[in-house]
């Protein structure tokens, strides 16, 4: 897993590239003149990356949005418990003393795999087969049409809800190293001006004081210091 390259917060940080652009407009030509490597191609670089940062979010967003999968993730799962409370009368009138065929559609089972995300998607999958192989007689019985057709459609909608929450926390590890990635290719940028500024202003230890690092007021970090 990705670290970040510096000891502060990531507000922070995009806090003080705003700090150092805001500066640029005024000391770019100086830097420039010390550096060409320094110009207004690495500020635009600058630029586009704080953008970034302040329209993200962060990784609070991050969490959020996964957390939109978990809960509709939950909605599945009530909707197959009240689904399957319904079907349970039906196979209780289609199949009144036959404990086997009953079993199979969990009854005297259930609420020990209610509850849980991976059994019920299971059981779902296997009910919606049993309602297949007794559905002339749980017809027969007057279950419902709808209600017989819907079990597949639910088994399928919550196995769905399932796959796209793995994905998403899947997809939530790369997205934070992505985001970690531009974070630390921002803080390399304010690094860069932070060690040119020692020589650029030498003379004015206030303009230098500008390029500082937030977390230590007298430090100066080496270009070479940290690698991305």
């Amino acid at each position: 897993m990705i670290s970040r390259n510096y000891n502060y917060s990531d507000e922070t940080l995009i806090q003080y590239a705003s700090d150092q652009l805001s500066y640029l407009q005024e000391d770019l030509s100086a830097f420039e003149a010390f550096d060409e490597d320094l110009g207004a191609a690495k500020r635009d670089a600058m630029q586009v990356l704080t953008d970034w940062a302040l329209s993200e979010g962060g990784d609070e967003v991050n969490v959020s949005r996964l957390g939109g999968y978990t809960e509709k993730v939950q909605e599945e799962m009530e909707n197959a418990r009240k689904l399957y409370g319904q079907l349970r009368y039906w196979v209780a009138k289609a199949f009144p003393g036959r404990k086997a065929v009953q079993r199979q559609f969990g009854i005297g089972r259930f609420s020990k795999i209610a509850d849980s995300q991976e059994a019920l998607i299971r059981f779902m999958s296997g009910l919606a087969e049993s309602v297949n192989d007794y559905r002339t007689q749980l017809e027969a019985a007057k279950a419902p049409v709808t209600l017989l057709d819907s079990v597949a459609g639910q088994a399928s909608a919550l196995r769905a809800a399932n796959d796209a929450q793995e994905k998403k926390k899947g997809n939530r590890t790369v997205d934070t190293e992505g985001r970690i990635r531009k974070l630390n290719e921002l803080h390399r940028h304010t690094r860069d001006y932070n060690a040119a500024a020692e020589h650029v202003f030498y003379d004015s230890a206030a303009k230098r004081d500008r390029y500082r690092t937030p977390a230590n007021n007298n430090t100066v970090e080496a270009v070479d210091e940290v690698d991305i």
